[in-house]
């Protein structure tokens, strides 16, 4: 069984007219079993053969964890997804999930990396030159985005590279007026005074099922994160894959589905958002996993099925 460890989170409770917070403690929620995991990724197309893949060149960005233990740990998804994904070339890490001690296991086949892969790190930002011979840039931490990195990004996109967005990676610096140049680039994105947050429960409802991404998973997915809402930009120009019942205002308890993972297409390029990630558990559950591994298939213009063997890797099951 998982080990618990106890954190302790802001849920932001509307009550009334008022927005009250308090402190709750959030348990690691139980593992799943192996058996329902693989009933899932078998309904999916076979991965493309390795002597079929092209290489692919994935930068990983992070910044300084600025959270509480077991949150907002991108240094350590940093270092164990370039593992996951690069194999032992790619870091000195001996584990891939993030939350708890290391699963019992094949430590080779743990470590093995997908075919044809390299990732590089960033610290912030990419490099001009990781900008130049990416296929797909991964952003977990707050970007201090401006309008040189806008830039960057815009170039990026245009060129057809793929840009994925991990929870805070999707959030506006207070006191930027970029909304417009940000939402044009990437869809949707978290504004000050204007969007909000909530940790607890999240019941997250596949609205994708058919999408190549959302393949073979159940229709409601119960998570313990933090839900971002509601996002400036058009709805109407992202595909959503996933929502959670989110109340319509601060002094309403009337919910409506907002958008957790969504896809867009920018310029020559494409962009794939995960509003969650939180706290670590969640990237070491298997249907985050899916739709993380596939989202970044997706976006570098893959098979989205290329990572499907990752997603057991290294993770705490049931059975």
């Amino acid at each position: 069984m998982r080990s618990k460890t106890v954190v302790y989170g802001l849920i932001i409770t509307a009550i009334g007219a008022q927005v009250a917070s308090s402190l709750v403690a959030a348990e690691a929620p139980e593992p799943r079993s192996h058996s329902e995991v693989e009933a899932v990724l078998a309904k999916a197309p076979k991965p493309t053969s390795r002597q079929r893949l092209r290489e692919l060149d994935i930068v990983l960005v992070a910044f300084d964890k600025d959270h509480a233990e077991n949150e907002h740990d991108y240094p350590l998804w940093q270092k164990r997804w370039a593992v996951l994904l690069g194999g032992k070339e790619a870091g000195q890490e001996k584990q891939v999930n993030l939350y708890g001690p290391r699963p019992q296991g094949r430590q080779k086949r743990m470590l093995a990396g997908a075919p044809k892969v390299n990732v590089s790190t960033a610290y912030g930002w990419p490099s001009k030159e990781q900008f130049e011979t990416a296929d797909l840039i991964a952003a977990f931490c707050y970007i201090q985005y401006d309008r040189k990195k806008l830039k960057d990004l815009d170039a990026f996109l245009s060129r057809g590279g793929g840009y994925v967005i991990l929870h805070p990676a999707v959030i506006i610096p207070k006191g930027m007026d970029i909304t417009q140049e940000m939402t044009r680039l990437v869809g949707l994105a978290w504004e000050h005074d204007y969007t909000r947050w909530r940790h607890g429960p999240v019941a997250l409802k596949i609205a994708a099922p058919d999408h190549p991404i959302c393949v073979g998973l159940p229709a409601t997915i119960n998570l313990l994160d933090e839900a971002y809402w509601p996002l400036k930009g058009d709805r109407s120009t992202v595909t959503v894959l996933a929502t959670s019942d989110e109340t319509i205002s601060k002094d309403s308890v009337q919910t409506r589905p907002e958008p957790m993972f969504y896809t867009y297409e920018s310029g020559k390029g494409r962009v794939f958002s995960c509003i969650l990630g939180h706290y670590t558990w969640t990237f070491d559950d298997p249907y985050v996993r899916i739709l993380l591994l596939r989202g970044m298939a997706w976006a570098a213009k893959e098979s989205p099925y290329r990572f499907d063997r990752l997603v057991l890797r290294g993770i705490a099951l049931s059975d």
